[in-house]
């Protein structure tokens, strides 16, 4: 019977108290999902990025040499303990020349295992020239691109083809956020990626190989157990690769030597072959001038017979003279103009055919040269067409230095073409005049013939009989004449012959002397070419080795640094938050238990146990409790993981879900924190109660005595109060308890909102601070660590002659580590700056975050920055040392410590620089800085806008010898600044929880001050107030605590930033130390807001508060 009372007065408590009840389940609810959302939000993060990367096969590690990667090293790799699988891989950069600018395009080959792409439009690439692209550009399936290298190696060393057509757009979890790194080409920084079909890549070697650690996929990423995994195989991958270096190098050496043997047989083969083709000259020269030397001979030989004959047929023809002598003289002109006509016409016909032959020849060549002026007229058009083309290239402005040299070149063969034609069409008049002249002669000649035949036939008639006579004598004699002029004339070719084949011969020895010193010089450049490359073999270093793991990838790190800003976040800030919850909640209990002291008195006097009066309290407790940790459990583990994640997807929307699985752990904790504490406190207050006896419990408290406060003794001003401000004083200061709970609560949450936008103003403000106020550079060139000092000046007069450039200055940067004495070590970059202060000024400035004290570099020692300081824990006038385990650490001391807020830097002086290291800097890096933007014709001018110069500055530095990289700062801001971005949600959802938080707490506060403080409330309506004036009463207590707890909350709240601040950076940033006024004037307008909604809402409990209660007696 007394059980099923007990029961039914507990249910009965909770429908008279349903708001009290409730307001502990939601404040309850409020903290557990407040803490075990946040710090779920990490773990969460970690899965779901780990989930994707799992999805894709997601490479573990990834392999480099600098003489490639060969099929055996891919499997050597997989034979590796702990290597679940390798993969070869390739992939290079390449430039793509669109109408508004130059983009770096990363080439990848498709892979069949690991890293795979998501097809998000079309499909992937199936055929040599076909390409999948990154869904991050603004390229469409169907569109053709056209690559070129960048550097003087043409794309065919690398590709199969320069043009690729786009059948797919997607994304891969290698890029798992915006960025997509850096190149040594065009402006230095990579537009999008592009897959291709692994046989487009027509390459000796892999360019990389990727690992698959085995059991690493069944480990969440970002988490030390997968680090310490992946650090375990990547150990004994970087000491297989000394083998697998050792091999390499082996085969390489192997190979250049088979090649040096080859070319040294070639050149002993060339050597006898030409040795041979000389002698075969040689001999044939030899026999050519014993020729010369028979025919010689053979011509005098010849000319004495010729002249035996002539005497001899002088003779005969006197002879026939004399019988002749009585011949008439008319017959014997006759007989003279006949033999004349006989020999003309012989001697003419002998000549005709050849004529002919000659006359038939020389068309023939006529229309040759016309073919040849032809031909040669297109080739210059040809020639033409082409300068025309480049000369557009380059005027506007896509020429490169490779196109004026082609121009310049073109331009000279066109010339010599021209003059070629002009030379030919010259020969060809000459020659056609030539021409027309032996065919008039011809012609002249046969009419001259016929016309001489008709007169000698004449004639002939008439001398018939003498010439009959004579005819038989003088043709013996006329033939012997024919044939001594045949023979004579046959001594002339022989001399022409002669003469023709002595020129021959001169030129085989010319010939000859020429082959035989080409011949030595091929073979001696042969030897030097063989030597040079016994040198080179000679000087061949050793294969490097690069192992990496996931923390290489373009902005995979930062994801996991973001899980970590969300763990250290959910580790400090939801603390507060779930104490500010749980002490109110402990408040409604204490005052409920002690409301109903009576009822424990008179339940106590009807015989019921200690622990059964407890257990109603306990229970009622325990009900609100743990129904606000599951429901906080419940939905804070899905919501707020989610909505923070989600902020996060702005960096990462390639992510495919948002995975929020139960993290028990912390719902536990939480529920278990906020179950203890309010039971604790009810246990406590009840065991209190329970410990008097029922007489005094059924009796109400005797009134607190009234105490004078401060302010009473000043007179000057407590004189001047009127009656409702006076009361007001004493009941803050009569109900402590109540004073600072109320000032504890209200600034907890205006800590917690005060931190919520502090935070915000931190995040967004570095960004500001490093690169306006600290760093005034816009780029850093890096130079290859064997540039030449003419590459250098070259690079200098680019600088120089950018009308946008406003200066630059030459500096050493490295990585390097320092240590402290006790061991703890810290990568950063040490700079080692002119010695010339002011201008060093113009491009860092040295200060002191606190005091703004400006410092400069000296010769006495370094400056370091705030972060890396206290890294290092280390002050002004400490020795810190660098890390050198080959000549040991090298000491240097602090001068100074500066304000910094990205990255670790250490800069010292080029003179402090050689006392370190007994050596003077090697400047590898240039900085410079862009001026005013102005429209003169320089590079940097190019573009619209300054970034557009910027870019098109270093575009043309990139195109130079020995520029490693050109590295944009603005690149980096933005890259910041979209991380940033990515918290306002996060803050966001910080800055609505505490308000959520700082409207139960005010609505409880309030609800308990007017329950406990009814009687006197229903006096007041009893003496006279109206109910305005009741809640005017209430209301100045609780605006002036409102105050009161608002500027505590700006003290508690600007201490709690710093420690999360201090708490929720990672190593390499360091994080705002400012809260801007408009962050205070939000949270007090928000705290003072939610004070006044309350107050209204108060307003109709107060009037509902009769005025019979005040009559009513206790008992």
């Amino acid at each position: 019977m007394k059980k099923k009372a007990m029961w039914k007065d507990f249910y009965m408590e909770i429908r008279k108290s349903p708001g009290r009840f409730l307001s502990i389940l939601f404040i309850v609810a409020l903290g557990v999902a407040f803490f075990s959302g946040i710090r779920a939000s990490e773990p969460d993060m970690r899965i779901t990025g780990d989930a994707y990367f799992d999805s894709e096969n997601l490479m573990d590690i990834k392999a480099l040499s600098t003489y490639g990667v060969t099929e055996d090293d891919v499997a050597a790799f997989s034979q590796i303990e702990g290597v679940e699988a390798a993969e070869g891989g390739y992939s290079a950069d390449f430039l793509h020349n669109t109408e508004d600018d130059q983009r770096v395009l990363h080439v990848m080959g498709e892979q069949k295992e690991m890293n795979r792409i998501t097809v998000s439009e079309g499909r992937m690439p199936e055929t040599v020239g076909e390409c999948l692209v990154d869904d991050a550009s603004d390229y469409q399936i169907g569109d053709e691109i056209i690559l070129t290298s960048g550097t003087e190696d043409p794309v065919s060393d690398t590709l199969a083809t320069d043009t690729l057509t786009v059948v797919g757009r997607g994304n891969t979890s290698a890029y798992v956020s915006f960025g997509r790194g850096s190149a040594a080409i065009g402006t230095g920084s990579i537009y999008a990626f592009a897959v291709v079909p692994e046989d487009t890549f027509v390459l000796d070697t892999f360019t990389e190989v990727y690992l698959k650690v085995e059991g690493a996929q069944a480990l969440t990423s970002f988490t030390d157990a997968y680090d310490d995994k992946i650090a375990e195989v990547q150990t004994l991958v970087e000491d297989s690769t000394e083998e697998r270096g050792v091999i390499r190098k082996n085969e390489i050496v192997q190979e250049a030597e088979d090649e040096i043997a080859d070319a040294e047989q070639e050149l002993e083969d060339g050597r006898k072959k030409a040795e041979k083709k000389l002698k075969k000259a040689k001999d044939k020269i030899k026999d050519g001038k014993q020729q010369l030397k028979d025919a010689k001979k053979e011509i005098a030989d010849g000319k004495e017979q010729i002249a035996q004959a002539k005497e001899t047929l002088n003779a005969q023809q006197k002879k026939l003279d004399k019988s002749k002598k009585e011949y008439k003289d008319g017959k014997k002109a006759l007989k003279k103009g006949w033999k004349k006509y006989k020999k003309g016409k012989k001697k003419f016909e002998k000549k005709k055919p050849e004529a002919e032959k000659q006359l038939q020849s020389g068309k023939e060549q006529l229309d040759e040269l016309a073919d040849q002026i032809s031909e040669d007229e297109q080739t210059y058009q040809s020639l033409q067409l082409q300068i025309d083309t480049l000369e557009k290239a380059i005027k506007s402005g896509q020429g490169t230095a490779e196109m004026e040299k082609q121009l310049t070149q073109l331009k000279t063969a066109a010339s010599g073409m021209n003059q070629k034609i002009t030379a030919e069409k010259s020969a060809y008049s000459t020659a056609e005049k030539q021409l027309s002249a032996a065919e008039k002669e011809l012609s002249d000649g046969e009419n001259e013939l016929a016309s001489t035949e008709k007169t000698l036939t004449a004639q002939e008639k008439k001398l018939a009989s003498a010439k009959e006579q004579l005819n038989s004598g003088q043709k013996q004699i006329d033939d012997a004449w024919d044939e001594l002029e045949k023979q004579e004339q046959e001594l002339i070719d022989g001399e022409e012959e002669i003469k023709k084949n002595e020129e021959k011969l001169a030129d085989a020895r010319k010939e000859y002397k020429e082959g035989k010193k080409d011949a030595k010089q091929e073979i001696a450049d042969g030897e030097k070419e063989i030597e040079d490359a016994r040198q080179e073999l000679a000087d061949l270093e050793d294969p490097k080795w690069y192992v990496y793991d996931r923390t290489t990838l373009i902005e995979h790190s930062s994801f996991g640094e973001n899980a970590e800003r969300l763990g250290a976040i959910g580790r400090v800030f939801p603390v507060l938050f779930f104490l500010v919850a749980a002490l109110i909640s402990l408040t409604s209990m204490t005052r409920m238990v002690e409301e109903q002291r009576i009822s424990i008195g008179t339940m106590k006097a009807l015989g019921y146990g200690k622990l059964s009066i407890a257990s109603k309290y306990l229970g009622y407790a325990l009900l609100a409790t743990l129904g606000g940790s599951v429901i906080g459990v419940l939905i804070g583990e899905k919501i707020l993981p989610y909505i923070i994640i989600y902020a996060y997807s702005i960096l990462y929307p390639n992510l495919p879900q948002i995975l929020v699985p139960y993290n028990w752990g912390y719902g536990l904790m939480a529920s278990g924190i906020a179950i203890f504490c309010t039971m604790f406190a009810t246990f406590f207050s009840c065991w209190r109660e329970l410990g008097s006896q029922p007489s005094v419990l059924m009796r109400p408290p005797a009134p607190k005595n009234g105490r004078r406060v401060l302010l009473e003794h000043i007179r000057i001003v407590w004189n001047h109060m009127n009656f409702t401000w006076k009361s007001t004083i004493r009941n803050l200061m009569r109900y402590k308890k109540r004073f600072f709970m109320t000032i504890f609560g209200i600034g907890g949450c205006m800590a917690l909102m005060l931190v919520g936008f502090g935070l915000k103003d931190s995040c967004y403000e570095i960004a500001e601070l490093q690169y306006k106020e600290i760093q005034f550079y816009d780029a850093s060139v890096y130079l290859d660590e064997d540039v030449t000092e003419e590459e250098r000046n070259r690079l200098h007069e680019i600088l120089s002659e950018e009308n946008n450039v406003e200066r630059y200055m030459d500096v050493n940067m490295q990585s390097l580590t320092l240590v402290n004495e006790e061991g703890t070590e810290r990568e950063v970059y040490e700079c080692v700056f002119p010695s010339d202060k002011e201008e060093v000024a113009r491009f860092v400035d040295f200060h002191d975050r606190k005091t703004g004290e400006k410092y400069t570099l000296s010769d006495n020692g370094v400056v370091i920055n705030e972060k890396t300081a206290k890294l290092l824990d280390a002050k002004v006038g400490d020795t810190i040392y660098i890390k050198d385990e080959d000549e040991g650490n090298k000491p240097v001391r602090i001068e100074h410590i500066c304000e910094n807020y990205l990255g670790h830097y250490m800069y010292m002086t080029p003179e402090y620089y050689q006392s370190v290291y007994g050596e003077e800097p090697d400047n590898n890096t240039i900085l410079f800085i862009m001026g005013e933007t102005s429209t003169d014709s320089s590079a940097a001018s190019q573009g619209a806008s300054p970034e557009d110069q910027l870019e098109a500055v270093g575009k043309n530095l990139l195109k130079e010898d020995g520029v490693l990289n050109v590295s944009y700062m603005s690149d980096m801001e933005q890259q910041l600044d979209d991380m940033l971005r990515s918290l306002n949600l996060v803050i966001v959802v910080l800055i609505i929880s505490a308000g959520m938080l700082a409207f139960v707490v005010l609505y409880n506060l309030n609800t308990v001050n007017i329950a406990e403080r009814k009687r006197e409330l229903a006096t007041l309506k009893v003496l006279g107030f109206y109910d305005k004036e009741v809640a005017e009463y209430v209301y100045r207590e609780n605006i002036l605590l409102t105050f009161i707890g608002a500027a505590l909350g700006c003290i508690l709240g600007k201490v709690l930033h710093l420690f999360i601040i201090e708490t929720v950076e990672v190593d390499t940033v360091m994080f705002g130390r400012i809260i801007h006024g408009t962050s205070y004037l939000y949270s007090l307008v928000f705290t003072v807001l939610f004070s006044l909604i309350i107050n209204g809402i108060m307003y109709f409990k107060l009037r509902r508060i009769d005025m019979v209660e005040s009559l009513k007696s206790v008992e």
